[in-house]
């Protein structure tokens, strides 16, 4: 599964204060987690922190984590990425949570709006990062076939 998701973000250590009263992940940090792990994605299409200096950003229009198997105190968890889609305004985004032994932990499926900060509105994103957005999603897909459905659909 990880061979799908060419982008690797955030390996930590499930510690004593992520955890809740059933003694596993609390939902809070799995946001938090792949939040944080997708950045490095996002710095290589260029739009990172500094994409904002530039005038342009994107919102989070829609969220969606799936929880397969829990997580435990000590189990040490990683988040993978892949572009699925793209058009000139929206992106959207997978991130995969494993476990210990490599195994499926949760999902998450992000949909993405490109904005110009100025106006703080939606706009199509410079052709530049459109084309770079587009290749990765391209690149991606020749990693073949998800192994579960998809909550979000956007046209390209």
């Amino acid at each position: 599964m990880k061979n799908k998701f060419p982008y690797s973000g955030t390996s930590k250590k499930v510690t004593e204060d992520m955890c809740d009263l059933n003694g596993h992940m609390n939902v809070t940090f799995y946001t938090k987690i792949f939040e944080e792990g997708s950045y490095e994605l996002f710095n290589k299409l260029g739009m990172g922190f500094d994409y904002i200096e530039s005038g342009f950003s994107t919102f989070t229009l829609e969220q969606n984590l799936r929880y397969v198997k829990e997580n435990l105190l000590d189990d040490k968890i990683s988040t993978h990425y892949r572009i699925v889609n793209v058009n000139r305004k929206l992106i959207h985004h997978v991130g995969i949570l494993l476990n210990n032994d490599k195994e499926l932990s949760a999902i998450e499926e992000i949909l993405l709006i490109h904005v110009d900060m100025k106006e703080r509105k939606s706009s199509p994103m410079p052709d530049d990062t459109f084309n770079k957005v587009l290749k990765m999603k391209e690149e991606n897909d020749s990693l073949g076939e998800l192994d579960f459905d998809l909550r979000f659909k956007i046209k390209s």
